[in-house]
């Protein structure tokens, strides 16, 4: 009974993170039970604007494999550490958000100010996360990239040698003048380029050029504390590596966002991505509950799943040329179709039906 329950509870965790698609299923003969819990995830980012993001949702505690329903009825409001509150509004069902415009906001986003979500949904149910300091990000100076050759077992089962391309980052971890080392978060996004297919018998061909953005490695979080480092600067610090298939064959952004986070936030995601890595079997010794820093203060016994993070934020790019990486890659579309023939692929005639696709070429685009 206490094992069902351990494992209901980073179950939940995993469900609100988007990682139930790798976890590896398992019968369990639990008993049904009708109890909920909340998960709340919020970043609140130092830009200009700044902007708060939040999701709430409900998950089951233990009634199946079921995923998270969205809230919409939550009243939100951020403060901050000198009693400011702003209110954030529903934007989609589940997902809230409030842009903080300079001189139009009550709460003001600065470095080394203090910040919480207060997140009522009635009937005693209000959740208040700690306050979350915000600190200054340094900025990173590269990011460099290496080509592998491994094993792995392709999409039919088969062990193949497959080519990687491993990305590592280059930053300090001090901004100029702090006393204290940055404790860093990196959130990934992969772009790259879609040229349409044309039907052979066109005589003017009118193909279009899509750029598809990609969320990298949501199920595996990217720290790392500076305060448990030795080191003043990192060099080569491995982030993220992607297998090398037709996202490369046209060109292939990786875009880096470094953000600046608290121990406690790193905690949080360190014990997340210690459950995405483990490995075993199911008589291991299970993980123990993943705390976030939302507490219901008129029922503490309650779980209560996710994290709020105050965060700045400094994005670095790199551009990967097809050339670049000296392996002969095809693109999923080819360049014309023989006549009266379909595509391989729909989007190969409207590459618009790729998820987060668009005709509008990024700024930061150079080739």
């Amino acid at each position: 009974m206490i094992r069902i329950k351990q494992f209901q509870v980073y179950l939940a965790s995993a469900l609100l993170l988007g990682l139930w698609g790798c976890l590896s299923e398992i019968d369990l003969p639990a008993p049904p039970s009708d109890a909920e819990n909340v998960a709340i995830t919020a970043t609140l980012r130092k830009d200009e604007p700044s902007v708060l993001d939040v999701r709430v949702v409900q998950v089951d505690n233990f009634s199946g494999f079921s995923a998270p329903v969205p809230i919409d009825n939550a009243i939100i409001f951020l403060k901050d550490d000198q009693g400011n509150e702003s209110f954030v509004p529903l934007r989609f069902s589940g997902q809230y958000q409030r842009v903080l415009e300079e001189g139009e906001s009550e709460v003001v986003v600065e470095p080394g100010r203090s910040y919480q979500l207060e997140v009522n949904l009635g009937q005693g149910r209000v959740y208040t996360s700690e306050l979350e300091q915000l600190s200054a990000v340094p900025e990173a100076t590269a990011i460099n990239y290496s080509v592998e050759t491994r094993e792995a077992i392709n999409e039919t089962g088969n062990i193949v040698d497959q080519n990687f391309v491993r990305f590592f980052i280059d930053t300090p971890l001090r901004v100029n003048g702090s006393n204290s080392k940055a404790v860093l978060k990196w959130d990934m996004e992969g772009v790259h380029k879609i040229v349409e297919s044309v039907p052979a018998d066109v005589q003017v061909p009118n193909q279009r050029t899509c750029y598809v953005f990609e969320d990298l490695q949501l199920e595996r979080p990217v720290v790392f504390n500076g305060n448990e480092s030795g080191k003043e600067v990192l060099q080569r610090q491995f982030i993220i590596e992607e297998r090398i298939d037709s996202r490369f064959a046209q060109g292939f952004y990786l875009v880096v966002r470094q953000q600046s986070i608290t121990e406690g936030a790193f905690d949080y995601w360190e014990s997340i991505r210690k459950v995405v890595d483990r490995s075993g079997n199911f008589f291991d010794e299970p993980p123990g509950k993943i705390r976030g820093n939302f507490s219901n203060l008129e029922n503490p016994a309650e779980d209560v799943f996710g994290y709020f993070s105050a965060v700045q934020e400094d994005t670095i790019r790199l551009y990967i040329p097809p050339s670049a990486l000296g392996l002969t890659i095809f693109p999923e579309c080819p360049s014309t179709i023989p006549a009266g023939q379909d595509p391989p692929r729909a989007f190969c005639f409207d590459c618009l039906l790729l998820r987060n696709s668009t005709t509008q070429k990024p700024d930061f685009w150079i080739e």
